[in-house]
């Protein structure tokens, strides 16, 4: 019978790629928002700058910790790595929002959630690694 799902070390490179990839993406709606003169672009690059340098930093922070395929992440990495993923989405929203209104309070809550959600998805990806066997 074939494999119907890839092991799970695949799938956490898909994760430790998918998670920056939304996060670049929705850092890059702010500069799309100042070009279309929505934002201006000083706010485009508070909100951009931040989501695409937390991006990087997650990137290479899930390849620093792979360790391949011959070892399987444990059993609860899908939990340890959830608070992380939740407040990185919280950011990319901000973003998104951010592209559209200059509302005051977008800045500071998405500077505290691209910083305490890359703290907590790093973390965990370094745990997960760490704990693979």
């Amino acid at each position: 019978m074939p494999e119907v799902l890839p092991h799970a070390s695949r799938l956490l490179r898909l994760l430790g790629f998918a998670v920056p990839a939304a996060l670049t993406l929705a850092g890059v709606q702010p500069i799309l928002g100042a070009a279309t003169g929505s934002v201006g672009p000083a706010w485009a690059a508070q909100l951009a700058a931040p989501a695409i340098a937390a991006a990087a930093i997650l990137f290479f922070a899930a390849r620093r910790f792979d360790r391949g395929d011959g070892v399987q992440p444990p059993w609860y990495a899908a939990w340890l790595l959830l608070p992380g993923a939740f407040l990185l989405a919280g950011a990319a929203s901000m973003c998104i929002f951010g592209a559209l209104v200059e509302f005051p309070v977008i800045v500071p809550t998405m500077w505290a959630l691209v910083v305490v959600g890359t703290a907590a998805w790093a973390v965990a990806m370094g745990l997960v690694g760490r704990a693979s066997r």
